[in-house]
């Protein structure tokens, strides 16, 4: 045995591998498919750890909590998965293990969960709502059907439409239902015809896959027929195939036939229909018929029909009466009336004459009154005026001048008092017939 021979631990060993392969690009980001084993979810801190699996092989994995939380399913045992992830190994164990990003289901599982999510995001916005819902026309005169061309779908929807309502003029619009971006092409043709004013539209398409029906399925064509001004029927796949466009368009049939028999009247039931009406309107005519009839030849035996001069010989001397009685009294009445208006016109102006008599007496008298108390106030006025001159002349100071007083003023202002006045004050003193300056001296 070798002398320089060196053991290392179980845990050298096992970290030596985990940054080997953590270091490898390759193994940072790999795509993988299998399915679900083992599935435990932690609840305490939220991580997701399960086995991914294959006919052959197996693999621990684990998904944290923030990774986990993105999810749009729910995760179970049994589920065929695709999973992006990190090969990694637990340094512990030793076992390699997945550090899992994102899982998506596998196949049809993934097409289901993009269905089921648009169809709960659309139904959110009210696509789905029954108030948008356009009435389909009972007697339709011209369809328009949108489907492949040829297909077993469209000679079905062809040949109920002929046998059920011939009378309605049809028009197909080939479309292709199947293929990648196929639903852009029936977009397209959707919008078209609904400018050229069809009463009805019907959209088929026979039964298939969940892959095959998918362009069904696309939100813009949902979007597209929820936008429609022309009432829509769908009639795509069998009776258990479940589209967005059944959602959203105006009636969902089971198949193509039944879109068919939804979009037309069955012109045998309206025949029989007709017939019914017909056999009904004849027995009420017979019925109107015959009863006129008893009625007729009741009123053409009535006594006064065949003496007519009976209905009327009455009425006749009765207008003939009414028409005297309303001369005798109109003439009467005039008469009473001519006698009444010359009678009034003598009183009226015998009334007129005294009247205006009366008042030209009245007139003179208030004049003379009017004329007297005028005299009377002025005369009382002049000797008021009189008196009170009087009375002003006794209180003016000139007066008291004409008696021999005087008046002194100093600077302007009348002196009542010897207090006002000191020695040498300058005054004016005024007399009856002028004023003289002096100066005051006092003792």
């Amino acid at each position: 045995m070798p002398l320089d021979k060196k053991y290392i631990t179980v845990s050298a060993l096992n970290n030596y591998l985990k940054r080997k392969i953590d270091v490898d690009m390759q193994l940072q980001h790999v795509f993988i498919k299998g399915e679900i084993s083992n599935f435990k979810r932690n609840m305490s801190s939220g991580h997701l750890y399960f086995t991914l699996k294959d006919g052959k092989s197996h693999i621990s994995a684990i998904m944290y909590k923030g990774f986990a939380e993105q999810l749009n399913f729910d995760v179970k045992n049994g589920d065929s998965v695709l999973i992006e992830a990190t090969v990694s190994v637990y340094a512990v164990t030793g076992y390699n293990q997945l550090i899992v990003k994102n899982i998506e289901p596998d196949g049809l599982g993934s097409l289901f969960l993009k269905f089921e999510n648009l169809k709960k995001s659309l139904l959110q916005e009210g696509l789905f709502d029954e108030k948008y819902k356009k009435n389909i026309p009972s007697y339709p005169s011209k369809i328009a059907v949108l489907s492949a061309y040829p297909s077993a779908a469209l000679m079905d929807v062809m040949r109920t439409l002929k046998k059920r309502f011939p009378v309605c003029r049809v028009i197909i619009f080939p479309i292709p239902v199947q293929g990648k971006n196929a639903y852009f092409k029936i977009i397209s043709t959707l919008k078209f015809v609904d400018e050229l004013h069809f009463n009805t539209i019907i959209l088929a398409r026979g039964g298939g896959s969940l892959e095959n029906l998918w362009n069904f399925n696309e939100e813009a064509l949902a979007r597209t027929i929820f936008e429609l001004k022309t009432p829509i029927i769908c009639g795509i796949g069998h009776e258990t195939d479940f589209t967005i466009c059944d959602y959203v368009c105006d009636l969902r049939a089971l198949t193509p036939t039944y879109a068919a028999i939804e979009a037309t009247p069955n012109i045998e039931d309206m025949y029989k229909h007709l017939s019914m009406l017909d056999g009904l309107l004849k027995s009420n005519m017979k019925y109107k018929i015959e009863t006129l009839n008893t009625r007729i030849n009741r009123l053409t035996h009535f006594y006064l029909f065949k003496n007519p001069e009976k209905l009327y010989g009455d009425h006749l001397q009765y207008v003939s009466y009414l028409q005297d009685k309303i001369s005798n009294f109109m003439e009467k009445r005039l008469n009473n009336n001519m006698v009444i208006y010359t009678k009034l016109n003598l009183q009226l102006q015998s009334q007129n004459k005294v009247f205006v008599s009366h008042y030209q007496q009245k007139i003179q008298t208030y004049e003379n009154l009017l004329k007297i108390n005028f005299h009377n106030k002025l005369k009382t006025n002049r000797n008021n005026l009189s008196m009170l001159i009087s009375k002003l002349n006794a209180l003016s100071p000139l007066q008291t001048l004409e008696r021999g007083y005087a008046l002194v003023k100093k600077e302007n202002q009348y002196v009542s008092s010897i207090d006002d006045l000191n020695n040498e004050d300058n005054v004016s003193i005024y007399l009856k017939d002028g004023y003289v300056k002096a100066t005051i001296y006092k003792e």
